[in-house]
C-alpha cells in the first residue's frame, strides 16, 4: 500500500502530461491540415497563417516548416523559403522531398552551383529520384541545353510513366524543339492520365495555340475554367485565343468578366483596350489604356501600345497629350539626378514625341543640351522655341488687340532665351557653319536604309501583338538617328524569305528581323541583321533585361547594336583649295585626327558577308583627316591620290581610324544615335567602344535568364 500511494502522483501527472501533449499534437495537426486544405487551393497567405501557428506549438514539426517553405516559395520570397527549409531538415523525415525544394529555392535565388550539386548529391543516395532530375533538367534549360534537358526528363518517366511534370515538361520541351508529333504525344498521355487537373488543360490549350490549331486550344481552355472556375490564367489564355481569331466583341465581353472579379487585372486592361482598338472605338481604348497604366504604370509596352494609338489617332493639338507626355519628363528628371545623360535624352525625345507643342519639354531639352556642351544644338532648339513659341504668341497678339493696346510681356525665360541666343550667335561667328555658310541643321545626313521586319508567334500569354509594337517601336527609335532611314513592314513576314524579298525589292542596305520573348519579369529582344543586297546573315543580337524599363533598355540597345556596326559615313559639301568641308562633327564620333578614304559617289556597297563596307581601290580618290571639328561638321586637309585631282562635290568619306589621343578618349559628343563603326564594321568611336564594353557589364548581371519555356515548367508544381 505504502508502493502504490508512493507511486500515484507520478502516474496521474504522466497521464497528465500525456494527456496535454495529444491535445498539444492534436492542435498542431489540425492547424496542418487546414494550411494544407488552403494551400491546395492556392491560397498561400491563409496556408502560411496555419502554418505558422502550428509550428509556434510545435517548432520541432518538420512537415509544417517544410510547406512553410513551399508556400514562401510560390510567393516569390526565396530569402525566407531558404530559412524555413533549412529549419524543416533539421526535423525531417521526408528527406529526398525537403533537399529538392531547397534546390528549387537556389535556382530562383541564382545560386548555380549550390543548387546543381544538391540536385546530384540527392540522385547519388536516391538513384530513382525523379524530382531532382526535374532539377536538373531546369538547370539544362537555363543554359540553353534543351537536348540535355528532354533526356532527363525521358529518364524521370522511364521511372514513373503517368508523372505528370515529366509529361507536361516533355510536351513543352517538345514543341520548343520543333517536335510538333512527340509534343502532342506526351500531352495527350497527360490528358489521359490527369484529365481532371485545369493545369493540364491550361498547357494543351497553349501548345494547341503554338501549334496553330486555335478550335483545339479554345477547347482546352474552357476545359480549365470549367474544372477550376478561378483559374484567371486560363481565362487571360481563352481571351488571346479569341483575339488572334478576330472574335473583338467576344474578347471585351471576357476582358469585363475578369476585371469585375478583380479590376487590378492590368493585362485584361491591356486586352480590351487592344480590341477595342480593332473595333475602332477609339476613345474607348484610350481610357481602357489609361485604367491599366494606373494600375501599372510600369507596364512599358501597355503604354507603347497606348503612344502608337496616340500617334495614329489623335491631333497634336489634343489636350490629353499632356498626361501621357509627363510620365517621360518625370523619368527624364530621375535620369538628370542620377547623371544619366543619354537616357534623360531618351526620355526628353520620347515627351516630345507625344507632345511636340510642349514648349516646356522643349525647353528642358534644350538646357540640357547646353550642361552637354553641345551649344550649336542648344542654339538651333532656342531659335526653334523663339519662332514657334515665342514669336507665335506675338503675332497672336497682335491680331487680337488694336494699336492702343499695352504691349505683350516678355516672360523671365523669354528673356534669358533672347540674350542667349545673342550671346552664342556672337561666340559662333567664327565657327566652322559661319565661315563655310551652310546649316549643318539642314543637311541630309541618310547614309543607311534599314528595313525591320516582325515574325508574329501564334500565342503571347502577357501581351498578344506584342511583336508588332516593338517593331513600330524599333522603328521610331532609329528616326532620331541622323544617319539612317528605317522602314517597319506593318504585318508580320512569314519568315526570311519574305524579308528579304521585300528588303531586297526596296533597296534596303539592310533588313532586321526581330523576335521577342517576356516574362512578368524579364524581356528578350532578339534579331538577326541581313544583307539587303546578298540575303547574307551579318549579325545577330539576344538582348535580355530585367527590372524597370527593360523594354526601353533593350530597344535602346539594339539601336545602339546595330549603329556600331555601321561605319560612319559622310559626304563633301564644300571644296577649297585641298581643304574640304565633311558633314560629319563631334555627334558622329569624329575628332581631330580621325582618319577617311574619300571614295567616288555611288562606288561603295556592303560587304557580302558580316558587316562593313567595301570598295575598289580604283573608286578611292585621295584620303582626308579632320583638322577642325564642330558638332555636325568638320574640315582638313584632302590629299589626293595619283596625278589628277578627281575629287567633286558630293563624294563619299568612309571613316578609316580613329587616333588614340587623349582627346578622343575623352570626348562625350557623341551619343547612341550615330553610327559608330570603321569600313570593317569595327566599332571605332569612343562612344561605340563604350557601349559594347557596358553592354557586356549588363549581360554577365543576370547569370539566369527566365524564359517563357521555363515559366510554364515552373508552374507545375
Amino acid at each position: 500500500m505504502v508502493l502504490l500511494k508512493r507511486i500515484k502522483k507520478p502516474v496521474t501527472v504522466l497521464l497528465f502530461l500525456v494527456l496535454s501533449s495529444a491535445c498539444f499534437a492534436k492542435d498542431a495537426l489540425s492547424l496542418f491540415k487546414d494550411g494544407y486544405s488552403r494551400q491546395q487551393e492556392d491560397d498561400y497567405y491563409g496556408a502560411i497563417e496555419n502554418y505558422r501557428e502550428a509550428i509556434q506549438l510545435n517548432p520541432q514539426y518538420g512537415e509544417a516548416w517544410y510547406n512553410l517553405s513551399l508556400c514562401t516559395y510560390y510567393l516569390g520570397e526565396y530569402d525566407l523559403a531558404l530559412e524555413y527549409i533549412d529549419e524543416a531538415l533539421k526535423y525531417a523525415k521526408n528527406y529526398a522531398d525537403m533537399k529538392n525544394l531547397k534546390g528549387q529555392i537556389l535556382i530562383s535565388s541564382g545560386n548555380i552551383d549550390g543548387s546543381r550539386k544538391l540536385f546530384s548529391e540527392i540522385l547519388k543516395e536516391y538513384p530513382n529520384n525523379v524530382d531532382a532530375r526535374f532539377g536538373l533538367a531546369e538547370l539544362d534549360l537555363f543554359d540553353g541545353s534543351l537536348s540535355t534537358a528532354e533526356k532527363r526528363y525521358l529518364d524521370a518517366l522511364k521511372r514513373d510513366g503517368t508523372n505528370r511534370k515529366a509529361l507536361l515538361s516533355l510536351a513543352l520541351v517538345s514543341a520548343e524543339m520543333g517536335k510538333a508529333d512527340a509534343a502532342e504525344r506526351y500531352i495527350n498521355m497527360a490528358l489521359e492520365y490527369h484529365s481532371g487537373e485545369s493545369g493540364v488543360h491550361y498547357l494543351a490549350s497553349y501548345l494547341a495555340c503554338k501549334r496553330g490549331d486555335f478550335t483545339e486550344a479554345e477547347k482546352r481552355a474552357r476545359s480549365a475554367v470549367q474544372i477550376d472556375g478561378n483559374f484567371d490564367k486560363a481565362y487571360e489564355l481563352l481571351s488571346g485565343i479569341l483575339y488572334t481569331q478576330g472574335r473583338y466583341k467576344e474578347v471585351v465581353d471576357l476582358c469585363d468578366f475578369r476585371i469585375g472579379r478583380s479590376r487590378n487585372l492590368s493585362k485584361a486592361w491591356y486586352l480590351k483596350a487592344k480590341a477595342l482598338t480593332k473595333l475602332n472605338k477609339i476613345d474607348e481604348a484610350i481610357s481602357s489604356y489609361n485604367t491599366g497604366l494606373s494600375i501599372n504604370p510600369q507596364d512599358e509596352i501597355m503604354r507603347l501600345a497606348l503612344e502608337h494609338l496616340v500617334d495614329k489617332k489623335l491631333n497634336l493639338e489634343d489636350s490629353r497629350r499632356v498626361q501621357w507626355e509627363k510620365f517621360h519628363l518625370d523619368k527624364a528628371e530621375d535620369y538628370k539626378r542620377n547623371f544619366d545623360g543619354q537616357s534623360e535624352r531618351y526620355e526628353y525625345q520620347k515627351a516630345l514625341a507625344i507632345n511636340p507643342l510642349d514648349q516646356d519639354a522643349r525647353q528642358r531639352f534644350a538646357d540640357m543640351l547646353e550642361k552637354e556642351g553641345l551649344y550649336e544644338l542648344y542654339l538651333h532648339q532656342l531659335k526653334f522655341i523663339k519662332e514657334n513659341f515665342y514669336d507665335r504668341l506675338e503675332a497672336d497678339k497682335k491680331k487680337q488687340t488694336s494699336e492702343s493696346s499695352p504691349v505683350r510681356e516678355k516672360s523671365a525665360q523669354e528673356i534669358k532665351n533672347d540674350d542667349t541666343i545673342a550671346s552664342l550667335e556672337n561666340l559662333m561667328e567664327d565657327n566652322l557653319s559661319a565661315r563655310w555658310n551652310v546649316d549643318p541643321f539642314y543637311f541630309d545626313k541618310t547614309r543607311w536604309k534599314l528595313g525591320i521586319y516582325y515574325e508574329k508567334t501564334t500565342v503571347q500569354l502577357l501581351h498578344p501583338d506584342s511583336e508588332e509594337i516593338l517593331a513600330l517601336s524599333v522603328k521610331n527609335i532609329f528616326n532620331g538617328v541622323a544617319g539612317t532611314s528605317v522602314e517597319v513592314k506593318s504585318d508580320p513576314v512569314s519568315g526570311y524569305g519574305e524579308a528579304y524579298r521585300a528588303a531586297r525589292t526596296a533597296g534596303m542596305d539592310y533588313f532586321v528581323i526581330i523576335r521577342t520573348d517576356e516574362t512578368e519579369r524579364s524581356f528578350t529582344l532578339a534579331a538577326d541583321v541581313y544583307s539587303g543586297r546578298t540575303g547574307t546573315k551579318t549579325a545577330d543580337f539576344h538582348i535580355y533585361r530585367t527590372g524597370n524599363d527593360r523594354v526601353a533598355k533593350a530597344v535602346r540597345r539594339l539601336r545602339s547594336a546595330v549603329l556600331d556596326i555601321l561605319p560612319v559615313r559622310g559626304k563633301v559639301l564644300q571644296i577649297v583649295n585641298g581643304t574640304i568641308l565633311v558633314d560629319l562633327g563631334k555627334s558622329d564620333g569624329v575628332v581631330k585626327g580621325c582618319q577617311f578614304d574619300v571614295v567616288r559617289r555611288g562606288q561603295v556597297t556592303t560587304k557580302d558577308t558580316g558587316p562593313g563596307v567595301v570598295y575598289n581601290d580604283s573608286a578611292v580618290v585621295g584620303s582626308f583627316v579632320a583638322e577642325k571639328v564642330d558638332e555636325e561638321i568638320c574640315e582638313g586637309k584632302y590629299t589626293k591620290k595619283g596625278f589628277y585631282d578627281t575629287l567633286n562635290q558630293d563624294d563619299e568619306v568612309i571613316l578609316v581610324k580613329v587616333p588614340d589621343s587623349d582627346s578622343a578618349k575623352k570626348t562625350d559628343a557623341a551619343n547612341e544615335t550615330r553610327p559608330g563603326a570603321d569600313k570593317d564594321g569595327v566599332p571605332s568611336t569612343q562612344q561605340a567602344k563604350t557601349l559594347e564594353r557596358e553592354s557586356l557589364k549588363e549581360s554577365l548581371k543576370t547569370p539566369l535568364k527566365e524564359t517563357t519555356l521555363i515559366n510554364l515548367i515552373e508552374q507545375v508544381h
